[in-house]
């Protein structure tokens, strides 16, 4: 569990500094700089461990009928009142994927499923994942978007939610697929 906390910890000081000092477009930094500070850690400590985090499972089916679910209700709920007013762009649709692959493979594919690893069935697993993904939003909140405390709060509360919510699509499904496509939902209803 201790590897856990460090990883998290680098992932706050390295990405909350690079979001501080580094001001690059939203394209590079989320497409380029994310997924190699996130994810080339997270892979070498994988294969350090006896049991490797399997995060694609075989329940394809099940695990994308639930994320289409609930990335449809993420979009729904997030563009009500907009429904048709999606802006397609190569860039907006990149940084949405792009940041859903890399958060979901890091907090709902590699983070759940270790702690899965170590108490398999907790939902007290799931609120951790929700926690860590709430608390990895303030370096941008603070930094780039200098969000007040109501956004903040707004921001933290549906991070941690979606952050359950995927989390419990990966364990039920084995697959983080599913978190990857509802992310993905989110992400578009949100930037676009």
């Amino acid at each position: 569990m201790k590897r856990l906390w460090y990883y998290y910890i680098y992932l706050l000081v390295i990405w909350g500094s690079f979001r501080y000092f580094v001001r690059l477009p939203e394209v590079i930094e989320e497409l380029w700089f994310k997924p190699v500070l996130w994810l080339v850690p997270l892979f070498w400590w994988n294969l350090a461990l006896k049991e490797k985090i399997s995060m694609f499972g075989k329940k394809w089916i099940k695990t994308l009928v639930l994320g289409f679910v609930v990335g449809s209700a993420y979009y729904l709920i997030f563009k009500y009142k907009n429904l048709q007013s999606f802006n397609f762009d190569a860039n907006l649709i990149g940084v949405a994927l792009a940041t859903a692959v890399t958060e979901e493979l890091t907090f709902s594919g590699f983070v759940a499923g270790y702690l899965e690893n170590i108490r398999q069935g907790k939902w007290i697993n799931l609120i951790i994942v929700g926690l860590l993904t709430a608390i990895i939003r303030l370096p941008i909140l603070f930094f780039v978007y200098q969000a007040t405390g109501n956004e903040i709060l707004g921001v933290v509360l549906v991070a941690l939610a979606s952050g359950v919510i995927n989390a419990w699509i990966r364990v039920k499904s084995g697959n983080v697929a599913g978190s990857i496509l509802a992310r993905l939902g989110m992400n578009l209803a949100a930037m676009g």
